[in-house]
């Protein structure tokens, strides 16, 4: 570090001082440390988004530091890709003086629940998250990760990126690549390669253990499995994420899952996503929510993260039983071929679509009810016949003459999941006060999209990964007043910090990394519906990662200062 930097935090300590008194300070030595910070990093005029030559001050915007905290008025300076100081900055010059009045200046959001491992080597500016003001996403969630974290981290390094990048050892890709997708116990040894496999993720920089228990390969992994890898990740202070087995009917029983393997493995436990998603038992969150409060009563830790929408979204290979698929797309269609194996699938599904789409006072044998529960899966993806992307099946069925139906709906879906089709299911309750703002409104959620980086246009994609954090922002915060926009922020930045265990991100505050967002409050807003997603979100005004541009006045500057960030990376 340099010297005279060390000196900066020195006087701005990490435990702040009261405002009155750091104006003081502002007042009197801040204004001698700025002019030597400014002559000692930059030694001639440069061009304000060098990384060794960038100074800059953000000038009267509504301060909101991520810890909750009521919002104020000051000035922010950034040297280093630090923050340097915080307040009254009258009369010090920049590099870069930008006039923010008006605007509310905060950490940048950091996203607990992102897929952007499988595209960011490709669409590296990450636009459509830097767009919602997102300055870190981390990735490898709901058991997919690169097996290679090293190799990743270093193909992320040689280029950049907008965003930093953190990862998770997803369990299912460790699975695949010792057992490939076959439903077995794996052997001592075959668990054994499984355990290295995960420690040597965690020693390349990944921050914990991810799971789907609800897809394929994970979901063929019993508890026990679970409990041995996720032990891996406690001596480097990971943590374990999970989409739990089971977010419908049975979601009470997948949540003790969790729980018990978090115990067992002595690491905290973050639930991924959380919602009820069986339209036949909303309202389960009272439940689900009161067990994780009386547990982490008990000292145990839970947190959990939400995307604020009616739907999910996933391949529709959710909708039969998970055994169908072992051994991949080729096995299951030679199943689904044979008369036997197919009615007992066909069964399955029948099965689920009534728990999942169909309210607790519906019945399968009304028309009415049964168009309304088709109508709740949308197609998201269709490499196979394009024309299918963003109908539901309400709209399929009736393109092919084909009566609406349960058993209709069960033999489309089943001709879908051969195809490997994505969907969107609207089966998450957003009436006020129904679910989706149950689990915003608790203290312990974070917000975070569950999204993915893509080319621009193509498909029918979640509107989650152009809108999830404006969204919150613009409907949840200025519209509805679910939640208050200092503690909007705070679920967005120093909430998801915590769970990292990172001490320097999440927070506006002297010698944090200068991850910044600065946004309109009374414009901010989500464009992304579900029949028409490719929309970038309005009102982010700038967006900086370690104290460079990746948005400027509303417009991509093109710089990739982001970069991988582990558990290591932070004091």
């Amino acid at each position: 570090m340099h010297p005279v930097y060390a000196n900066s935090l020195a006087l701005f300590p990490h435990s702040r001082p009261p405002l009155k008194r750091r104006i003081d300070m502002l007042n009197s030595t801040v204004a001698r440390l700025w002019l030597v910070l400014t002559l000692v990093t930059v030694s001639a005029p440069a061009a304000a988004d060098e990384p060794k030559g960038f100074q800059l001050v953000l000038r009267g915007g509504t301060i909101i530091d991520g810890t909750g905290s009521t919002s104020r008025r000051a000035d922010v300076a950034i040297s280093a890709g630090r923050i340097v100081a915080i307040g009254n900055l009258d009369g010090l010059t920049a590099f870069v003086d930008i006039d923010v009045s008006g605007q509310v200046v905060c950490p940048g959001f950091i996203d607990l629940h992102s897929h952007a491992d499988r595209g960011i080597l490709k669409h590296r500016l990450a636009e459509n998250y830097i767009r919602q003001g997102v300055t870190t996403l981390l990735c490898g969630n709901c058991g997919s990760s690169p097996t290679d974290i090293g190799k990743f981290f270093g193909e992320l390094r040689d280029g950049g990126t907008g965003p930093n990048i953190a990862i998770l050892v997803g369990h299912g890709s460790v699975r695949q690549a010792v057992l490939g997708r076959r439903n077995v116990v794996p052997d001592q040894a075959q668990l054994e390669k499984m355990k290295a496999m995960v420690r040597r993720g965690m020693r390349a920089g990944a921050v914990g253990l991810s799971t789907s228990l609800r897809y394929g390969p994970g979901s063929y992994a019993g508890t026990d499995e679970i409990v041995a890898l996720a032990s891996q990740v406690r001596p480097f202070g990971g943590f374990y994420a999970t989409h739990m087995r089971d977010e419908g009917t049975r979601i009470v029983a997948a949540l003790e899952e969790a729980l018990v393997i978090g115990r067992r493995a002595r690491v905290p436990v973050h639930i991924s996503h959380h919602k009820i998603s069986s339209a036949s038992v909303f309202g389960l969150t009272r439940q689900t929510l009161a067990r994780i409060d009386a547990v982490r009563r008990a000292g145990i830790d839970v947190s959990l993260d939400q995307y604020p929408y009616g739907a999910g979204s996933g391949g529709v290979g959710l909708y039969v039983p998970q055994t169908s698929l072992a051994g991949g797309l080729d096995a299951y269609r030679k199943r689904v071929a044979d008369p036997k194996q197919r009615a007992r699938i066909l069964a399955s599904v029948e099965d689920l679509l009534v728990r999942k789409l169909y309210l607790a006072d519906q019945s399968p044998g009304n028309d009415a009810h049964t168009r309304q529960a088709l109508h709740r899966i949308q197609i998201a993806r269709a490499a196979h016949d394009e024309t299918l992307e963003g109908k539901n099946l309400v709209q399929i069925l009736t393109s092919r003459r084909k009566p609406v139906t349960i058993r209709n709906g069960a033999e489309l879906l089943i001709e879908l999941v051969g195809h490997g089709v994505t969907g969107i299911n609207h089966t998450l309750e957003v009436q006020p006060g129904g679910d989706v703002d149950r689990v915003m409104t608790d203290p312990h959620t974070a917000i975070a999209s569950d999204g993915s980086v893509f080319k621009f246009g193509v498909g029918n994609p979640h509107p989650r990964s152009y809108g999830c954090y404006p969204r919150v922002l613009g409907h949840y915060v200025r519209t509805r007043g679910v939640l208050k926009l200092e503690n909007a922020i705070r679920k967005m930045t120093s909430l998801p910090a915590r769970r990292l265990n990172w001490h320097n991100r999440g927070q506006l505050a002297t010698g944090t990394v200068a991850d910044v967002t600065v946004f309109d409050p009374n414009v901010v807003t989500d464009k992304a519906t579900f029949l028409k997603p490719h929309q970038h979100s309005v009102g982010i005004t700038h967006v900086l990662v370690h104290g460079r541009f990746v948005l400027r006045n509303g417009k991509m500057t093109g710089q990739l200062p982001g970069r991988p960030v582990s558990l290591q990376d932070e004091p």
